[in-house]
C-alpha cells in the first residue's frame, strides 16, 4: 500500500501544508494567548497618554530649543534628593556630544524645599498639580523640546537602585537624541 503513487502523493501534500501551515498556527496561538512578551530597550516608563507642558496647563521655556531633564524636587529636599540633583548635573556632563542640546532643569510646585538646594546654575521651571499627577516628587523626567513629556523614571530606595537608573536614564536619553531631529 504504501508503493501507491496517490496515497504517497497525498502524503507529501499533507506534510507540506503542515510543514507551512503549522508555525502560523503556533505564532497566531503564541500571539492571541499573550504568552509572548515583546523586549524593550528603554529604562524608563514612557508617558501615556501622550501629555505635553501645554496639556497640563504650562508653558514650555525652552520650547523648540533644547530636550529637558528634569527632576521634581519634593517637599522635603534630604541628602538623598540632593544626590539626585547632584547625578542630574553628572548625567548632564556625560551626554558628551550631546550636552548642549539637553537642559537640565529643577521643576518645583509651591511646596517645594529650593532652600536645602543651595546654590546651582540649573534652570527652574514651575509646575503646577496637573504636572505633579504625572511626575511624582524624586522622579526624573525627559521631555522633548516640543514640550511633550517624554519618559519617567520613578522613585528608587537605595544607593545601588539609584545608579542603575541614572545609567539607564543616560543610556535612553543617548538614544532619543540620536534618533531626534528636533531641538
Amino acid at each position: 500500500m504504501t508503493n501507491n503513487p496517490v496515497y504517497r502523493g497525498r502524503i507529501i501534500f499533507v506534510s507540506l501544508v503542515v510543514m507551512f501551515a503549522l508555525p502560523a498556527i503556533v505564532a497566531k496561538t503564541i500571539l492571541s494567548q499573550h504568552w509572548y512578551q515583546s523586549g524593550v530597550t528603554n529604562k524608563g516608563e514612557l508617558i501615556e497618554p501622550r501629555t505635553s507642558y501645554e496639556n497640563l496647563g504650562l508653558v514650555n521655556p525652552f520650547q523648540q530649543k533644547q530636550w529637558q531633564l528634569g527632576y521634581v524636587i519634593p517637599e522635603q529636599c534630604d541628602a538623598f534628593c540632593q544626590q539626585q540633583v547632584y547625578l542630574l548635573g553628572q548625567s548632564h556632563l556625560a551626554l558628551g556630544k550631546y550636552q548642549q542640546r539637553v537642559e537640565p532643569v529643577l521643576l518645583v510646585t509651591e511646596k517645594s524645599d529650593v532652600t536645602a538646594l543651595g546654590q546651582n546654575d540649573y534652570q527652574r521651571v514651575a509646575i503646577n498639580t496637573a504636572f505633579s499627577d504625572v511626575v511624582e516628587q524624586f522622579e526624573f523626567v525627559i521631555v522633548d523640546p516640543l514640550g511633550q513629556l517624554v519618559m519617567r523614571y520613578p522613585k528608587v530606595e537605595t544607593q545601588t537602585e539609584l545608579v542603575t537608573q541614572s545609567k539607564g536614564l543616560l543610556a535612553d536619553l543617548r538614544k532619543l537624541l540620536k534618533l531626534s531631529r528636533v531641538g
